[in-house]
């Protein structure tokens, strides 16, 4: 119920939209220069409007607010078939986010039975597991990379607006004729995500009686499992890492780098390395193995920073390089169930 609270603070109603929860309320960015009311204007940022509902959904009584809310944000769907980094009434980000949409959806479908949900957005998550597909694959390893319309927005698409991951400038336009293009990097943190999504959507295909649905779906999910486990683990680091379509690994570490747990890539002795040398590492991503904060330094005091503290971009305080984030936790989270 706490929880659910939290989330009441950004609660609004909005005559096109019903019941939503975007991040803020009004229109701090111009979003949404045609309202005709200050009470009605609103973005939806993708992730956080999913990790929105989610919250929302926790208890029964207000599993409906978080229904509408995941429901608003989903069809929010472009017309390329993906979930918008934002959404306002007069406008759509050209890139999008990490697609959470359906670990989300299965969440709520397995605490509540709602199939009538599944039914109604199972159609749209597809859809943006397709775009992710044919709109987000670079070769030569045929793996996940993130994209838009300029190196900018590509770093948008991540969910980790100044990520020092992406640092530098190397991104590539592939479409002339839309000047949209890739990183030219394979992503660790989103290339688990869309393995993660396949695999839910494979669960929820089941739900839904389609069995020949599923079953391509779990076969996208384990050939993008096995190349994550082929091409993107780093020996010399201890860890999986983004890697240069180039061949070079960018070893700047980040919460994502755990994100392969999140659909089981990882091998236990990956997965040991993993928490013994990063996770539960004083220095690095300072958790705590009693979750106590035993021995912290402030600087890091309540762990799992946004970017490991022994990186030199870390500061105490700063935006995605240093500051603790809700959905990198809860993702983090998911991969250590996951892999329990």
């Amino acid at each position: 119920m706490a929880v659910q609270a939290g989330a009441m603070w950004n609660v609004v109603y909005n005559p096109l939209e019903s019941v939503i929860a975007p991040v803020i309320r009004g229109n701090p960015w111009g979003w949404d220069p045609a309202v005709l009311s200050d009470d009605w204007p609103y973005v939806l940022f993708d992730w956080d409007t999913h990790f929105a509902a989610l919250m929302l959904s926790l208890d029964a009584a207000g599993k409906e607010l978080g229904y509408s809310v995941l429901i608003q944000v989903v069809k929010a769907k472009s017309a390329e078939g993906f979930v918008p980094n934002g959404y306002a009434p007069t406008r759509k980000s050209t890139h999008s986010q990490p697609p959470v949409g359906s670990k989300v959806l299965l969440e709520m479908y397995r605490r509540y039975r709602d199939l009538w949900l599944v039914e109604l957005l199972l159609d749209d998550l597809l859809d943006w597991s397709g775009w992710f597909l044919e709109e987000r694959t670079l070769p030569p390893l045929n793996m996940t990379a993130l994209g838009g319309d300029d190196m900018q927005a590509a770093r948008y698409e991540s969910g980790l607006d100044d990520s020092p991951m992406y640092d530098g400038h190397f991104f590539a336009v592939t479409d002339n004729k839309t000047g949209y293009g890739l990183m030219q990097m394979y992503d660790v943190g989103m290339a688990s995500m869309v393995a993660m999504s396949d695999a839910c959507l494979a669960e929820l295909a089941d739900a839904a009686g389609r069995a020949d649905t599923a079953k391509v779906l779990r076969a996208r999910s384990a050939d993008a499992r096995a190349k994550i486990a082929a091409h993107l683990w780093d020996e010399q680091s201890g860890i999986f890492v983004n890697r240069l379509a180039t061949g070079r690994f960018r070893r700047r570490i980040t919460p994502t780098s755990f994100y392969p747990m999140l659909s089981g890539i990882a091998t236990v002795g990956r997965a040991e390395s993993m928490l013994r040398g990063w996770l539960l590492n004083a220095s690095r991503f300072c958790i705590t193995p009693k979750g106590d904060f035993a021995g912290n330094d402030d600087t890091c005091y309540w762990g799992l920073p946004s970017v490991s503290a022994d990186d030199p971009a870390f500061p105490p305080l700063g935006y995605w390089r240093g500051y603790v984030w809700g959905p990198m936790a809860l993702l983090t989270y998911w991969g250590l169930s996951h892999e329990a």
